[in-house]
């Protein structure tokens, strides 16, 4: 490509992040609005079992995310932190964040807002060490 960077890995942190934050506004509408009675109608019926398919794929997709999560952060980290690019060095306790992401199979609720505040955390030092990204390189 050209371009000098320390690692692109942090893309896949910004996406499971904003996943992450898609995920829990889903689950406020489903609250507010998904299946509470039992239905009425067949149209009813259908608007219930539709919308606890989309649950099941977002669920799906959660681990999925999270696999992603955990690869990407101990890859960016690995990369920054070795890099010559750059004299900053993480602190090994951001490794402590992909950890907690791995309890996102056992307890998903726990674990989803800490792995949104972690990530954007180390995104937001990262950005401040190692300098923001271009997105013109990103884009296009």
């Amino acid at each position: 490509m050209g371009t000098t960077t320390v690692s692109r890995w942090w893309y896949g942190i910004v996406v499971t992040v904003c996943f992450g934050v898609l995920l829990y506004a889903f689950a406020m509408v489903f609250m507010t609005v998904g299946p509470s009675q039992p239905a009425r109608s067949d149209g009813e019926l259908v608007l219930k079992v539709l919308s606890l398919a989309a649950t099941a794929a977002v669920g799906m997709l959660l681990y999925v995310m999270t696999a992603l999560y955990v690869v990407s952060f101990g890859l960016d980290w690995w990369y920054v932190s070795t890099s010559d690019l750059t004299s900053y060095t993480p602190s090994r306790w951001y490794l402590g964040i992909p950890l907690v992401a791995l309890s996102n199979f056992v307890k998903p609720v726990v674990a989803t807002p800490l792995i949104i505040i972690g990530g954007a955390y180390y995104l937001r030092q990262r950005a401040r060490f190692v300098g923001r990204p271009k997105f013109s390189s990103v884009l296009g």
